[in-house]
């Protein structure tokens, strides 16, 4: 045999061992795609029959729940549910909630991170007899024991209203954020152009006003479990809570405790960002209390631009210094 003849039984041997590995190869990659569809597959019926069990249980419970036609979807790499609608009711806990087109995704390799979409979501609070409306939401959560470590969604068109009643309020934007930390619960949010209705306690002269809130709930996890809804034995401190119109703002600060009585205790520090322009906007909104906005001006403005004050809250008596400036009466 020549050498040539060996050089050519060598190369195609060596052809068929590299189509042999080749071909093991693209096997094996077939067969990886083949398990992993087979095992997303089986999560996404994992997920819908686990929806299905929750609404039965909630049922069972006597709630009324429901998510119309449930749908695990988002494979290859993906996996969320989505439904027509989502409704959820307790007359227990007087709370009804009611969306539509509810959209949620979670990566593969992190299914507890979920992110998702709802084009509108109504929540009516039967004991405080009011209604909650918001459109275009936006929500993120990561699920945990007992409560997501961390949940924040956000909208547009934010509005409030009584019950089969009158309008209360409207916002063009708001966000809410809850995040446990230990025995406590952290919130914050924003709500941005509010627009309050004239009432009887509510002048028709105020402007949109934006707000924002970050407070400390102690002992949050435990009370958010137990349902309780009474504001009587909570406690916690209020970080920041501040409402601005333009260059106008006004903030509360400090720690706040509500008694067993209903009676509330607090130490805080009111803070004025422009004074001049604040009582601007009083005046026109409380044109009957000219003389006492002025008189504030001329204390305010004489303190700065910024200026700060203590206000005590102890049994319900609000303090000033040495002044009295009202009562709260007792909460339920």
């Amino acid at each position: 045999m020549t050498s040539s003849e060996q050089n050519a039984k060598r190369t195609a041997a060596a052809q068929r061992g590299m189509s042999r590995r080749f071909a093991w190869f693209a096997f094996a990659i077939v067969a990886a795609i083949g398990i992993y569809t087979a095992g997303w597959f089986y999560a996404a019926r994992r997920l819908e029959t686990a929806v299905a069990q929750a609404i039965g249980d909630a049922r069972g419970s006597g709630a009324e729940a429901d998510c119309t036609k449930a749908q695990a979807r988002g494979y290859p790499f993906r996996i969320g549910l989505f439904c027509d609608g989502i409704a959820y009711s307790d007359r227990r806990s007087g709370i009804a909630v009611s969306g539509t087109g509810l959209r949620s995704a979670a990566q593969i390799y992190q299914p507890a991170r979920i992110v998702g979409e709802l084009d509108r979501i109504s929540i009516d609070l039967a004991r405080a007899r009011l209604a909650l409306d918001l459109s275009d939401i936006r929500y993120s959560t990561h699920f945990a024991r007992p409560l997501p470590e961390i949940l924040s969604v956000a909208g547009t068109g934010l509005s409030a209203a009584e019950i089969a009643g009158s309008k209360l309020a409207a916002a063009s934007q708001a966000e809410f954020h809850m995040r446990p930390r230990g025995a406590d619960i952290d919130l914050a949010g924003t709500v941005s152009a509010l627009r309050l209705e004239p009432s009887a306690d509510i002048p028709p002269n105020l402007p949109p006003i934006d707000g924002e809130w970050d407070v400390t709930l102690s002992d949050g996890v435990a009370r958010l479990r137990q349902g309780s809804d009474s504001l009587r034995g909570v406690a916690g401190e209020i970080r920041a809570l501040t409402a601005r119109s333009g260059t106008a703002g006004i903030g509360l600060s400090g720690p706040v405790a509500v008694g067993q009585d209903g009676l509330v205790d607090a130490d805080l520090t009111v803070a004025i960002t422009d004074p001049a322009a604040l009582v601007a906007i009083l005046r026109k909104a409380f044109p009957a209390m000219r003389p006492q906005l002025g008189q504030a001006e001329v204390l305010l403005t004489a303190m700065g631009d910024s200026p700060r004050l203590p206000l005590s809250i102890s049994k319900g008596e609000m303090r000033m210094g040495f002044f009295s400036i009202g009562r709260i009466p007792p909460l339920d």
